[in-house]
């Protein structure tokens, strides 16, 4: 997976860095819970372009990256100043908790037999009232295309997902339109939810 975002690194960028995600991270942020010692953490889980991690550092939170791929990390490190690591969902692991977790468009790569496994682990990284969001593309079941694996989800399914945790309250879920010129007919499926 990691290969086709390396050698697919310039076009990607270039196709995702100015994609308008003001809404669905407005959604995110009017949840997540501040901090009474400074501002509020947040991890870009998946970062690619480094487009988001660069809003939340504009906007005066603490922010940590990390992605699978070595191109990407370099694009978030080189475009939003974060410190961003190397490094898989499947695998990830952190020294300490976030306020708010940002998973745009990354968390589609895992298989779907892994994600209650990985949702897990980024909600044991969430401190109470923490904020996740995550977004994947409309549809049922897995299927490869170009070479990059995708699990797709219908509201229903991703519900199902969250819940299955039992550290969530009721996730905020919602459809929108693919932000890219060419690409205004996929539709997204959206969710934010708050850890109790």
């Amino acid at each position: 997976m990691a290969d086709y975002y390396d050698r697919h690194a310039v076009t990607f960028i270039a196709t995702t860095r100015d994609v308008d995600m003001s809404d669905a991270r407005g959604r995110f942020l009017a949840v997540v819970p501040s901090r009474s010692d400074g501002p509020a953490r947040i991890l870009d889980a998946g970062s690619g372009s480094g487009r988001d991690a660069l809003a939340f550092r504009v906007l005066g939170h603490v922010v940590r990256a990390f992605d699978a791929s070595p191109a990407m990390v370099a694009a978030t490190q080189s475009h939003a100043a974060v410190p961003t690591r190397l490094m898989q969902f499947e695998d990830f692991a952190w020294e300490h908790s976030f306020e708010g977790i940002w998973a745009c468009a990354s968390l589609l790569h895992v298989a779907y037999a892994d994600l209650p496994g990985v949702v897990d682990r980024l909600a044991a990284h969430l401190v109470p009232n923490g904020a996740l969001y995550l977004s994947f593309k409309r549809g049922t079941g897995e299927r490869v295309k170009d070479g990059r694996r995708f699990t797709d989800m219908m509201a229903e399914s991703l519900a199902a997902l969250l819940n299955r945790s039992g550290v969530f309250g009721e996730p905020d879920i919602w459809e929108s339109r693919d932000c890219r010129p060419d690409r205004a007919s996929e539709v997204w499926v959206n969710a934010v939810v708050v850890k109790r």
